[in-house]
């Protein structure tokens, strides 16, 4: 998510005072995030993320790494897909590489905004009165426990949450693995910074962009049927296992922060490439 542009207006009617608790300073922070998915017959999905705050702007740069062979062979790029997205939260502008200019351009959040409501308004949704989706008696059993220690992952003092799935009629289960830290002051600055850049957009508490915000809506749904409290702070690892009745892996997914740090500007960062 990403962009550029002038504060002037914005200090000329006051708004610089609101934006900046959250942007001031010459300060940049910066996080690197990395997703491995497997699944069976696709193989192996590698997903990386870096992240950059400082003043106003917000630049993430995620690629996308298939492993299959046979994937790799067929895709015109190796499996290799890669977007870089460049946001300015005060000045409500991102930029998005165009492919037909081979080129990004800027595009105003309000912009983005309507095409998003006109995307929306071209699919139609159905929604079945006959049952409600997140009645308590639907989910299954669920063991859920959280640890009163912390726990060294990637350099930060997290706490840990376990939740174990149990699916009707089914000998599989499914594990759930969340680390929270309070610890990493750049961690909860980009976090923030997405959150508000999601707002800003138009996005509802639903919209998953990430796992960080995939583990919000999880939370956000269950707690409509059940009240499930969590660790403070922001999630540097999270794991998903699908096991079978022998407890071999069917399914995994593990997200880790790898680094998160608090450094001093440098604009190359934020350059467009």
């Amino acid at each position: 998510m990403k962009t550029r542009t002038a504060l002037i207006i914005a200090a000329i009617l006051g708004l610089f005072t609101y934006t900046l608790p959250l942007y001031a300073g010459d300060k940049e922070y910066h996080v690197e995030e990395k997703t491995v998915i497997e699944i069976p017959v696709v193989g192996k999905i590698t997903t990386t993320t870096s992240s950059y705050l400082s003043g106003c702007r917000l630049k993430e740069d995620t690629a996308v790494k298939m492993h299959n062979a046979l994937i790799k062979m067929v895709s015109d790029s190796d499996g290799k897909s890669t977007e870089v997205v460049l946001s300015n939260l005060c000045e409500e502008v991102q930029w998005q590489y165009n492919a037909e200019s081979d080129a990004f351009a800027p595009h105003s959040f309000e912009e983005l905004r309507e095409l998003k409501a006109d995307k929306e308004g071209d699919h139609e949704t159905h929604i079945d009165m006959g049952s409600d989706q997140n009645d308590i008696d639907d989910l299954p059993k669920m063991v859920r426990e959280i640890l009163d220690y912390e726990k060294n992952i990637n350099g930060f003092k997290a706490r840990k949450v376990v939740t174990s799935v149990y699916p009707e009629d089914s000998d599989s289960r499914i594990i759930v693995e969340e680390f929270y830290t309070t610890k990493s002051h750049a961690l909860s600055k980009i976090s923030k910074a997405r959150e508000d850049l999601s707002q800003k957009l138009g996005y509802d508490e639903d919209h998953v962009e990430g796992i960080p915000s995939l583990v919000d809506v999880i939370y956000e749904s269950i707690k409509r049927d059940e009240e499930w409290a969590r660790p403070d702070g922001e999630i540097v690892r999270f794991v998903i296992r699908l096991l079978d009745e022998d407890d071999d892996d069917i399914f995994t997914m593990k997200y880790d922060v790898i680094e998160a740090e608090t450094t001093r500007y440098q604009e190359d960062h934020f350059a467009l490439k």
